[in-house]
């Protein structure tokens, strides 16, 4: 809903947790002002928080903005935004892959998430706690191969432990010689100018105005998984054909089964395992070890 022509623009996702601190809701109005002044079109997911205040910063610039939503309007829209997708709608774009209408699920999101990543030609992690949603869309803007970013956060801030976290481990596995793009650490607008201009490069000599990404780092291989993902993908291998219920793997999850979904969900995505009468398979593991 909206103008579609706006998915044809340079695009730079902005995205983090819906309880930001002070300086992150600060840092999520500067940022998104200047993409948009820049002249990137804003994508974010419409929820509370970092990306509701990027949405609103893009339109006060004069800029453009899309939001991606978990299903179509009115279902997609959490009633305080409302009025914010109104405007967005008037100059921007309201986005969803779903059905019209069909409800959010708790997989949607992460299925969300993924397809913002797709949208974007570079990503900015605000403020991103443990287990953020936020995160799950920097591991697929990675997948695509794209310019990751994440905003420097004051000590001992928890609701950015979880983007530190991910920062430090991206560059372990460099360090590992594993084929993770490094992601780069906003300091100032300077940094942030700089960034840009990396991302723009990625535009130079592209027809159509739009980058078809390739990702150097498409894991397929059970171990080079890590996190829930990985201990899921190993569970689902091990049991071969017969495959393993969702009831089966609550214990890998602890006490965040919304976890569980979105972890499942982007295994799927990722075209490593599959759901057939309620059980989850290796998709290559029920081709080789099915029965004749």
């Amino acid at each position: 809903m909206g103008r579609q022509e706006v998915l044809g623009t340079p695009s730079i996702g902005i995205v983090g947790t819906r309880r930001p601190s002070s300086h992150g809701l600060a840092a999520a109005r500067q940022i998104a002002y200047q993409v948009a002044q820049a002249g990137w079109c804003v994508v974010s997911g419409l929820a509370r928080g970092i990306d509701e205040a990027a949405h609103w910063a893009a339109l006060e610039a004069g800029g453009v903005t899309v939001a991606v939503l978990p299903s179509p309007a009115p279902l997609g829209v959490r009633a305080g935004a409302k009025g914010l997708a109104q405007r967005i709608q008037e100059s921007g774009l309201l986005l969803s892959d779903r059905a019209e209408h069909t409800p959010p699920a708790a997989w949607s999101f992460a299925a969300r998430n993924h397809l913002l990543a797709a949208l974007c030609d570079g990503l900015i992690v605000v403020e991103a706690p443990l287990g953020s949603g936020a995160l799950m869309t920097a591991d697929s803007a990675t997948e695509f191969g794209l310019p990751v970013a994440f905003v420097t956060a004051p000590y001992g801030s928890e609701t950015a432990q979880g983007g530190q976290r991910w920062v430090q481990h991206a560059w372990e596995l460099s360090l590992r010689l594993v084929e993770v793009p490094t992601p780069t650490l906003l300091c100032s607008t300077s940094d942030l100018r700089t960034w840009l201009s990396v991302c723009a490069s990625s535009l130079q000599g592209c027809s159509g105005g739009r980058v078809h990404h390739q990702s150097p780092w498409r894991p397929d291989e059970p171990e080079e998984l890590e996190g829930l993902q990985g201990e899921l993908l190993r569970r689902v291998v091990s049991v071969g054909a017969d495959g393993v219920s969702e009831g089966d793997l609550t214990d890998l999850a602890g006490e965040s089964p919304g976890a569980l979904v979105a972890a499942l969900t982007m295994l799927h995505m990722r075209g490593l395992i599959e759901q057939r009468g309620g059980r989850w398979r290796s998709i290559r593991g029920a081709v080789l070890r099915s029965r004749p």
